[in-house]
């Protein structure tokens, strides 16, 4: 596993374990893997009847991320099917500022700010963001984060 991927799982154990006892409970790993927003992970993945100490909590992120080593998109195409509600094929202003406002928290982004998102994502034109559209934007998004230069 590479340092950064063995620190964001540490720093996300570290978030689900604020008094740093060591552990998580069951009950804050189903917290956890709720707020991934990842209905394929809730459909798979096993809540454990105990606590989690680092390792195991290690172990089980590393299983679920054997999809992401087979395919670097699909957790992006997991968030895109997750944000497509109505299961069209493509993620609508409403269906993105709804996304938005349950992470960020209601009302974060206004309905301009939305609409800035999807036109910028909207190569085709048609004010809807397809999973193609949504992969570019999230690679472009990556790259950024890199501080690789993206035009």
């Amino acid at each position: 596993m590479s340092d950064l991927r063995a620190d964001e799982i540490k720093h996300a154990f570290a978030l689900f374990d604020p008094q740093n006892t060591g552990r998580i409970e069951p009950s804050v790993f189903q917290d956890f893997v709720n707020t991934l927003g990842d209905e394929q992970l809730k459909a798979t993945i096993r809540i454990p009847s105990h606590a989690l100490d680092l390792q195991q909590f290690t172990d089980l992120m590393n299983r679920y991320n054997e999809d992401e080593k087979k395919d670097p998109e699909e957790p992006y195409k997991r968030a895109f099917d997750s944000i497509n509600k109505d299961g069209s094929g493509h993620v609508s202003t409403q269906e993105l500022k709804a996304a938005l406002d349950s992470f960020l928290g209601p009302n974060t982004l206004s309905e301009a700010d939305v609409d800035e998102i999807i036109t910028e994502g909207d190569v085709s034109g048609d004010g809807r963001i397809t999973v193609e559209e949504f992969l570019k934007i999230m690679q472009k998004s990556e790259s950024r984060h890199r501080g690789e230069l993206v035009l």
